[in-house]
């Protein structure tokens, strides 16, 4: 079995990958009950597949004078990532093998399952159970199956020996990975950073240096962005959908797609578009500032985004 992703937030989605292989059958057919669910960390299963499957036998072997071998399977688009995900297991060699060679023989299932918003924290394990003739056998990677649902939140900053720090907790009980940016911008407008990568450990409150002005974090694979600032949780974005035009006396006009119509800058509002770059926090704005905001906000050239 895989999934993707391995990690995942409430409120997500994640996709249940299954395999069923039926490459050992050579003159007899299955029809065995199979049970595919995800059990969470408190305990309670959710059932994604309860049914029979038919598994049958493959045809002999070709003569070997035949002119050209015949298909005998259905062509099966299996997604690399799928592939990547069994490489990156901790299957022994000769496991992998045995799951790479059965890859176009096998039948396989995807399942979807939804995280609620308010679903436990930590890590859910995956059911895998084929029952038949009494018997009843279980994922050959079983040991990787599972996923986990992480949350790390912003607490607080304060100061220590001169430094500033934040204040940062993860809620799961599983260790997570999570990234500091430190964002600096340059004189000419342009980005650096100083990054920080470590791992939290289950329901850890961590202190951590902040590097610079502006300071975000990053977890959940790089997926989830935190801002590591206290104040209001709007930064103000430029609409990416509006087309800039500088002309060579110094104006500037904004075209909308779905109006037949343009924008000219004041001072005021061209200096503020100019640094709604989705990293300006609406409390850093001025009180002429919040005029020009308005301004832009009430014609659609600027938004609020919330990481």
């Amino acid at each position: 079995m895989s999934i993707f992703p391995k990690r995942s937030v409430p409120g997500g989605t994640v996709t249940i990958h299954w395999n069923f292989n039926t490459a050992h059958l050579t003159d007899v057919h299955i029809c065995p009950w199979v049970r595919i669910g995800v059990k969470d960390p408190k305990g309670e299963v959710a059932m994604l597949f309860e049914g029979h499957v038919l598994g049958l036998p493959d045809p002999k072997d070709q003569h070997q004078d035949l002119p050209a071998p015949t298909l005998k399977y259905l062509n099966k688009n299996l997604p690399l990532m799928i592939m990547a995900d069994y490489l990156s297991g901790r299957h022994k060699r000769e496991k992998l093998v045995e799951i790479l060679q059965n890859i176009q023989s096998g039948r396989h299932y995807y399942f979807t399952y939804h995280v609620a918003e308010d679903a436990p924290l930590g890590k859910y394990t995956l059911i895998s159970e084929v029952h038949s003739g009494g018997e009843t056998r279980y994922s050959k990677t079983a040991p990787d199956d599972f996923f986990l649902i992480e949350k790390v939140s912003f607490k607080c900053t304060n100061e220590s020996g001169g430094k500033k720090n934040a204040v940062i907790v993860n809620h799961s009980p599983e260790k997570t990975p999570v990234k500091i940016v430190g964002c600096m911008p340059t004189v000419d407008g342009k980005m650096q950073t100083s990054v920080n990568v470590f791992e939290m450990e289950g329901l850890e409150e961590k202190s951590v240096s902040l590097t610079a002005r502006l300071n975000l974090l990053l977890y959940n694979e790089e997926r989830k962005v935190v801002p590591l600032q206290e104040g209001s949780p709007d930064y103000l974005l430029r609409n990416q959908q509006v087309l800039e035009l500088n002309k060579n006396d110094g104006s500037t006009y904004l075209l909308r797609k779905d109006k037949e119509e343009g924008y000219q800058f004041t001072k005021q509002t061209k200096a503020l578009w100019l640094r709604s770059d989705g990293l300006l926090n609406k409390c850093q704005l001025s009180d002429e500032e919040l005029k020009a905001y308005k301004a832009l906000k009430a014609d659609g050239l600027i938004t609020d985004i919330r990481f």
